[in-house]
């Protein structure tokens, strides 16, 4: 086998400081002041609760991205809520790292929420959910198609029967991916982004599977 061609395998204890890695390197909307907390909120979970679901996918012998699944969204936000993001952010304070700019985000983050304006809930009847990350230049290689084609058949041969992703508006090559593998667009909720120029609220897009054993 050519070894530029992407391999996916399941998840190694090994691959977690490289998938931590990836994921600060591409995050946005985001404050990246500490980087060990972003890479906190954004595996955690999978890495911890959930690792059976989580896929990486190989190439030229070095990790080039990976899939981070879940089939019980409402398991995975009670675990967040109660135990991984107290965790990573007293671990943040605990470091000194959190300032001014982080603490409003997770101030006003947390007031919107309260009053019902970011709701995320999954919709009825799609309980999976799953997101790809790829490292910079691995793109065009069918690597993320490759991981959602696996995560797929693993749901599938589950019988989970319906699978969400969560797409940023406007962004148009992951609308167009998910489409092309048969997700259709459900409904959009608000989210907040934090950047240098501060904190906006923009709209982020839920895409929906139905799934047959």
């Amino acid at each position: 086998m050519d070894d530029l061609q992407p391999k996916i395998r399941n998840f190694k204890s090994g691959d977690r400081e490289r998938i931590r890695n990836i994921a600060t390197s591409t995050a946005s909307g985001c404050y990246l002041s500490d980087r060990r907390l972003v890479a906190d909120l954004l595996t955690d979970y999978y890495v911890k609760y959930e690792p059976e679901h989580l896929l990486v996918a190989e190439a030229g012998n070095e990790v080039a991205g990976y899939l981070l699944g879940c089939f019980d969204t409402s398991r995975c936000r009670r675990i967040k809520a109660g135990r991984v993001i107290p965790r990573a952010v007293t671990r943040s304070l605990l470091r000194g790292v959190i300032g001014v700019k982080e603490i409003k985000y997770l101030w006003l983050f947390t007031w919107l929420t309260v009053r019902g304006e970011l709701n995320d809930s999954p919709p009825p009847g799609y309980p999976a959910h799953f997101h790809i990350n790829l490292r910079e230049g691995a793109r065009g290689m069918r690597i993320g198609s490759a991981l959602a084609g696996r995560f797929l058949a693993m749901l599938c041969d589950a019988g989970v029967k319906g699978v969400h992703v969560r797409v940023r508006r406007n962004d148009r090559r992951a609308s167009n991916f998910f489409r092309n593998l048969g997700f259709s667009r459900k409904r959009g909720y608000a989210t907040l982004l934090a950047g240098e120029s501060g904190i906006r609220v923009s709209r982020t897009v839920i895409y929906t599977k139905k799934l047959s054993a």
